[in-house]
């Protein structure tokens, strides 16, 4: 008689322990942070126009591997995106690493860096190499294009617009109305009053004479 077999435990995998990343060498996580974010990026690949920002795909390949990296993004998401970018190349496929991208809607500082190691291309105008990139990866991962296989989409511009030599544009000024010309302020002349008469006194004990001017203490 077989012996009674033991019920299988499904375990979730929201279930499953965090593993943190010191605890393992940097290699062994890049290179899982890597495989895990060209999945991502190629999902977000199916859709048209579709990009994910540096934070979201920090977040999202660490769910997907369990490994909890408590450095900042920034310090460590380059180099993934440069793993992918080797993987992309060895397949002869479009950059999954340009639907990447800065909270603003731009490409990060190692996008133009990673081209060029990569490919060898010397990349001028990130933002329109990173658009071209993400274009061919939509028509490359199945994203419904529209009529004429869509157009590549550039971030909006936040800058202030300016003028061929450098100058800002701005709105005309409304013209200023004309200031009426004041009224001259009125000056008033005081006529100067003349000096009171000093009094007579008399000339041995100084004292003031009187109106019949006799000295009543001399005389």
């Amino acid at each position: 008689m077989a012996a009674p077999r033991s019920p299988v435990t499904f375990v979730r995998v929201d279930e499953v322990a965090w593993i943190e990343a010191r605890t393992l060498d940097v290699e062994t996580t890049r290179e899982t942070f890597a495989l895990a974010a060209r999945h991502v990026l190629a999902d977000t690949a199916t859709e048209y126009h579709a990009v994910i920002t540096v934070a979201e795909l920090a977040q999202a390949v660490q769910q997907r591997t369990k490994i909890r990296q408590r450095q900042a993004p920034s310090l460590w998401m380059g180099d993934v995106l440069y793993r992918v970018a080797k993987d992309c190349r060895r397949r002869a496929e479009p950059l999954l690493g340009a639907l990447c991208v800065g909270p603003d809607g731009r490409m990060s500082e190692w996008y133009a860096d990673t081209v060029n190691s990569v490919r060898g291309d010397v990349v001028t105008d990130p933002e329109q190499h990173a658009a071209e990139e993400r274009l061919e990866c939509y028509r490359r991962h199945g994203a419904e294009l529209p009529p004429g296989g869509g157009e590549p989409a550039l971030p909006p511009r936040r800058e202030l617009a300016r003028r061929p030599g450098g100058t800002r544009t701005s709105a005309p000024r409304a013209p200023r109305e004309p200031r009426q010309p004041r009224a001259p302020k009125e000056t008033v002349s005081k006529a100067r009053q003349p000096d009171p008469p000093k009094a007579a006194t008399c000339p041995r004990c100084f004292m003031q004479l009187p109106a019949t001017g006799l000295c009543d203490t001399c005389d």
